[in-house]
């Protein structure tokens, strides 16, 4: 079962993560400019992988195509986000 986007969100380094201020994942969000970031950082980690493996990467290029699965069904209202509303994440 896929993860929600709210909780994907949640993953990741705690050096983007503020205190009560915006994150960047939520600005990219806003900005309509999520899913070309998304696209942008699965591309990195794949092209840096063709020279050498590293677990991590890879496991950052699902991370990134989860999270935007989750933002593409919460966008087309496929799912409702952790408020209970419909609409962009």
């Amino acid at each position: 079962m896929m993860k929600k986007w709210e909780e994907l969100k949640k993953q990741g380094s705690t050096h983007y993560k503020t205190d009560g201020g915006v994150e960047p994942i939520d600005l990219y969000a806003a900005g309509g400019m999520f899913k070309h970031f998304a696209l942008c950082s699965i591309i990195k980690y794949a092209f840096r992988a063709r020279v050498h493996t590293n677990i991590k990467d890879l496991h950052k290029i699902i991370d990134y195509a989860q999270k935007l699965i989750a933002y593409e069904e919460i966008k087309d209202g496929k799912l409702q986000d952790s408020s209970g509303s419909k609409g962009r994440a």
